[in-house]
């Protein structure tokens, strides 16, 4: 055999390796262990409360409630990768001194959730939180979901689109295999993919108010995937943090971002 016959045979070799690697792995690889951080205490809070929240008896997140009112409505917040459910109270705490109640909902296989740590899963996970939702409390019911939480947040709408009031959107794909496309451009990861993670296809006969939020500074899922999903959603509402990267999104919404996106859901207090 000629060396480079063998060289050939060789890099061919790693190269399936690779691909079988990128298959078996992709779980692992989208949903890696969180890092360790304290879960919030229950209990009062000063101008909210926080509960584990038990449907069905089993743990699936928290509940977050505004102390000094009835709740308007209910927002569940889906969380990233590598985060779990505690770690999106500063979100929830908009959400609550507007009046509403906030699910943070938690995945299988993160935080103090049992369960088995894949996308399908958590994916089944954010459209039981929907359910358990609906069953549990009357009033509006909205959906933010961050970066893969995005993901999980689009296609939980799917076959429950009268359902949902509102829907925010942030750092998010239009679908999981184009983004993969771009970061593995020597594999066909588009085949490869245990689903597609479309969210253009999941949001199609979704017609109540759609707020997308893409940070400028983004690499991880560029902002260009966000323009996307947007454009392919008539009457979506698009805002862009020109100074805000994948992680530094939260920082750049300061109140009056916030209230936009409120107005924008049709969700702001009455005057």
């Amino acid at each position: 055999m000629s060396l480079l016959a063998l060289c050939v045979g060789i890099a061919l070799a790693v190269y399936l390796l690779a691909l079988v690697a990128l298959y078996c792995m992709q779980d692992r690889m989208l949903l890696p262990a969180p890092l360790q951080m304290p879960d919030p205490p229950p209990g009062h809070r000063g101008a909210y409360d926080v509960e584990p929240w038990h449907p069905g008896g089993q743990f699936t997140g928290y509940v977050v409630t505004p102390a000094a009112q009835a709740p308007r409505g209910t927002f569940i917040v889906f969380h990233g990768n590598a985060e779990t459910a505690g770690d999106k109270l500063p979100v929830a705490h908009v959400f609550v001194r507007n009046g509403y109640r906030v699910v943070l909902a938690e995945y299988p296989g993160q935080g103090k959730r049992e369960g088995e740590r894949t996308m399908m899963a958590a994916l089944a996970a954010s459209r039981d939180a929907l359910g358990a939702a609906r069953a549990q409390w009357s009033g509006p019911l909205y959906l933010l979901g961050e970066s893969l939480g995005a993901g999980m947040a689009a296609q939980a709408v799917r076959g429950n689109e009268t359902a949902v009031a509102g829907v925010v959107l942030i750092t998010p794909w239009d679908s999981l295999a184009s983004v993969a496309a771009e970061h593995y451009r020597l594999f066909p990861v588009r085949w490869m993919l245990h689903d597609p993670f479309d969210s253009i296809a999941a949001l199609e006969r979704y017609r109540a108010p759609l707020v997308v939020i893409g940070a400028q500074q983004d690499t991880l899922i560029p902002v260009a995937h966000a323009g996307r999903l947007a454009s392919e959603h008539p009457g979506s509402e698009l805002m862009l943090l020109p100074n805000a990267s994948h992680d530094s999104w939260f920082d750049a919404m300061n109140d009056e971002r916030w209230q936009q996106v409120l107005d924008w859901l049709r969700a702001s207090s009455p005057n």
